[in-house]
């Protein structure tokens, strides 16, 4: 149905990319992608749990810990 498929992609829209990375220092976007993985793995687990289809959403989560990983191999290691 039109409406189901409607209702699995709102999520995602709740799961935007982060584009202002150079607005911010490096602490604050780990931390933000540190949040933002957490709340989306509890939504997609929330979600899998009412039967809904999440793999559109584990795909967007898996870019974001691309993103997550390269901030961490960016960020200056502390002296």
């Amino acid at each position: 149905m039109h409406g189901s498929t409607d209702s699995k992609r709102q999520p995602i829209q709740m799961l935007q990319p982060v584009d202002d990375r150079s607005a911010n220092s490096g602490s604050d976007v780990l931390e933000s992608l540190e949040r933002r993985l957490a709340d989306g793995y509890a939504r997609i687990e929330a979600a899998r749990q009412l039967g809904q289809d999440v793999s559109a959403w584990e795909a967007f989560w898996i870019q974001l810990l691309h993103q997550y990983e390269a901030a961490v191999d960016d960020f200056p290691e502390a002296a």
